[in-house]
């Protein structure tokens, strides 16, 4: 797993092995809404999204909540609301309520009202005010928790 340069070029401020893997936001029928990756991926994002969506459907059927997996190293917390799912991608050393916090954060900046007035739902995620909102989070957070990877 390698760190995805590019991103780090466009915000200097994001570290050289950021705490923050991944973050992607699906929407139930399994298609990502939403994804930023720090790391040079080596998964097919279609196909984590739906295998995301796939298991909290499955999750729900044992009529339980998927909270968090791990899988080759990093840990994937997921957070639902209506017809999306948050997940987020983190190293290990990396405590579940710091991942829960930033999950939160997200949850609390998604205007879910806002969100039903549009016929397409998943156009809310590219608006440049959801977008700004949710970058900065991700920074905050990135900055906040560099420490903890070496």
């Amino acid at each position: 797993m390698t760190v995805n340069r590019s991103i780090i070029r466009k915000n200097s401020n994001i570290p050289a092995k950021p705490p923050l893997l991944r973050f992607t936001i699906v929407d139930l029928s399994g298609l990502a809404v939403f994804h930023r990756s720090f790391i040079t991926e080596v998964m097919d994002e279609l196909l984590f999204s739906g295998f995301s969506a796939a298991m909290i459907a499955f999750s729900r059927e044992l009529g339980s909540e998927l909270y968090c997996i791990q899988m080759e190293g990093v840990n994937y917390y997921f957070r639902t609301k209506e017809d999306f799912i948050l997940v987020v991608g983190m190293y290990p050393r990396v405590r579940p309520s710091s991942a829960k916090r930033f999950l939160r954060l997200i949850y609390e900046i998604v205007n879910w009202e806002e969100l039903d007035g549009y016929l397409n739902k998943a156009t809310y995620f590219q608006t440049d005010e959801f977008m700004e909102k949710v970058e900065q989070v991700i920074l905050d957070f990135q900055i906040r928790f560099k420490h903890l990877i070496r």
